[in-house]
């Protein structure tokens, strides 16, 4: 009798484990989401009202509590984290439907990723280009502010604060990077499971 209630507490054990980790992780993500359109709409709140014309200045100007403290944070290093947590937590939730996919749907999902990953990888790349020789240019005028460096390409009318740039390309690079490895993860698992 005790036998058999050993094999039948370890699976209720699992599922209790299961549920409280999915808990877990829909909770990460309502944070992550709620921090992300919090500060995105804080950001074009201020933008609006505040005539800014540097798309994401408004999220790198600011810190929390303040920039005197010696633990500040910018709002933009908190959509980055946000968005990193979001990534991890909603794949983590999306495993199981995931794992029904089919061979070539994860074909196609590796393309678009790969494409989107190396797009950003150039981003990244470029944005440190800029950021760097921009930053050397003002040093010698001696200003030494890397969060009012501004990159006017594409468009003069609507630039960008590299701050703001640099860190959103980045955090869809290390999306795409572990949405790559996170993919590949699932065929391995799915080819044990057959």
């Amino acid at each position: 009798m005790q036998k058999s209630q050993v094999p039948e507490q370890r699976q209720v054990l699992r599922i209790r484990e299961s549920d409280r980790h999915k808990r877990i992780f829909e909770i990460i993500c309502l944070a992550c989401s709620g921090i992300i359109l919090t500060l995105t709409t804080y950001s074009v709140v201020a933008s609006i009202m505040g005539h800014i014309d540097v798309v994401g200045a408004t999220l790198v100007n600011v810190q929390f509590p303040s920039s005197n403290d010696v633990l500040s944070v910018k709002p933009v290093s908190i959509v980055m984290a946000a968005g990193l947590g979001l990534t991890y937590s909603g794949f983590e939730l999306a495993r199981p439907t995931m794992l029904k996919f089919s061979h070539s749907t994860y074909s196609y999902l590796k393309l678009i990723i790969f494409v989107g990953t190396a797009l950003c990888a150039y981003e990244v790349l470029y944005n440190f280009a800029i950021w760097i020789a921009q930053l050397s240019a003002s040093s010698i005028a001696g200003i030494l502010n890397p969060d009012i460096v501004v990159n006017y390409f594409p468009n003069p009318s609507i630039p960008w604060n590299l701050v703001f740039a640099t860190k959103l390309t980045t955090t869809i690079l290390a999306s795409g990077i572990y949405s790559l490895y996170f993919i590949r993860s699932l065929e391995k698992e799915k080819a044990s499971l057959v």
